[in-house]
């Protein structure tokens, strides 16, 4: 009797799944896009049907996944997360949320923001955060191949390009909150756009539209310098992405043939030249790794030939992108953050006297690319 009573009183302490929803009662958003116009932000929500992304994955069915979009405005960001609420059906989960796209004009609102985003602990710092001239309900309404997950879009797995291609690093939301919140510190904000020129599908009532890196927008210290195209900044690439796996560099040779290298592994060093009366004059050491993609000379260009040559024109085009970005108030290479960072008092000293940018110059630039095999056999 005894026993029956212990059991019966143990059975009483124990909660259960009293609460438990299944995936399809709940809005569960994966995407936060933010833009702001006038005097007001406009919010949106992207949701993924998760249910059908089980089957997807158990199954193999090629049905398109069903997109929705919500919308939501108000005088902050949180009144127009609100106003979505009013008409969300469901309850609105927001842990799932994997990328965030802010529009241009909602950059220059970034500490706002913030501060209404990050007093939530549903959002994570995890996030991938970009940039963006679309409209953003044209992003959301993009498309993947083949009818994958709706999980599989570029912008939730964007490492998976960047191994294959690094031409834009992506970047996540606690990185971009720690650059609003330092002094001298930037950060290249991966812009998305989207575009339906460069793939095709056996669906006549539809060409896909497919998201694609342009560019990236430069941040510093919270405010948005300006935008650079993606073929503008192979030596913001070199410079400033260390982890950069593999990028395509093209070398022209005569009569309108190419060679391309593989470049990876980038080193920079930079220092600081003693006399810094007037300005501060850099000079920046360049080492990066190269593999032979392919040649299209009828002779043969040495390896040595494509190394110097290669070396010649990366030199020409890290001085050329920096005094082009300057010219926009642009610091592209972080060059602030640098100084900042390894030369304070010299930092302190010239930021107090106005801008630092326009009195930075690059004095010297020193390439080594060092070709480490040329990805063929040779016999004879």
């Amino acid at each position: 009797m005894k026993a029956i009573i212990v059991v019966l009183f143990c059975s009483l302490l124990l909660t259960g799944c009293w609460d438990l929803k299944a995936v399809q009662d709940m809005n569960i958003v994966t995407a936060l896009g933010i833009d702001y116009k006038k005097d007001h932000y406009v919010v949106y929500v992207k949701l993924t049907d998760f249910s059908a992304v089980g089957t997807k994955e158990g199954s193999g069915d090629s049905k398109p996944a069903s997109t929705w979009v919500g919308v939501g405005e108000g005088p902050t960001v949180l009144l127009a997360i609100n106003d979505i609420y009013r008409s969300a059906q469901h309850h609105t989960l927001w842990t799932h949320v994997k990328a965030i796209v802010m529009t241009k004009s909602a950059l220059g609102k970034l500490e706002d923001i913030f501060d209404s985003l990050l007093r939530s602990r549903e959002l994570r710092y995890t996030s991938w955060v970009y940039g963006t001239d679309k409209p953003i309900e044209s992003i959301f309404m993009a498309d993947t191949t083949l009818n994958q997950s709706p999980l599989m879009l570029e912008m939730f797995e964007p490492k998976e390009t960047y191994k294959q291609r690094s031409a834009i690093m992506p970047i996540q939301l606690q990185k971009l909150v720690n650059s609003i919140r330092e002094p001298a510190t930037s950060v290249l904000l991966p812009v998305l756009s989207v575009t339906d020129r460069k793939w095709m599908a056996n669906q006549k009532d539809k060409t896909p539209s497919m998201m694609e890196l342009t560019g990236v927008y430069v941040i510093n210290k919270g405010a948005n310098e300006g935008w650079v195209a993606e073929e503008d900044m192979m030596g913001a690439r070199l410079i400033r992405y260390s982890h950069m796996l593999r990028y395509p560099f093209s070398i022209p040779e005569r009569y309108g043939l190419n060679n391309t290298l593989n470049l990876t592994g980038p080193h920079t060093k930079i220092s600081l030249d003693p006399d810094t009366s007037e300005r501060l004059n850099i000079n920046i050491n360049l080492t990066v790794n190269a593999t032979v993609l392919e040649t299209r000379t009828e002779a043969g260009m040495s390896e040595y030939q494509m190394e110097q040559q290669a070396q010649s024109i990366l030199k020409k085009d890290i001085m050329k992108e920096f005094n082009d970005a300057k010219d926009k108030n642009i610091d592209l290479f972080g060059i602030e953050e640098w100084l900042y960072r390894h030369h304070h008092d010299s930092w302190k000293r010239y930021v107090s006297r106005g801008p630092i940018l326009p009195k930075i110059n690059i004095k010297d630039v020193n390439v080594k690319v060092i070709i480490k095999h040329s990805n063929t056999y040779i016999t004879g």
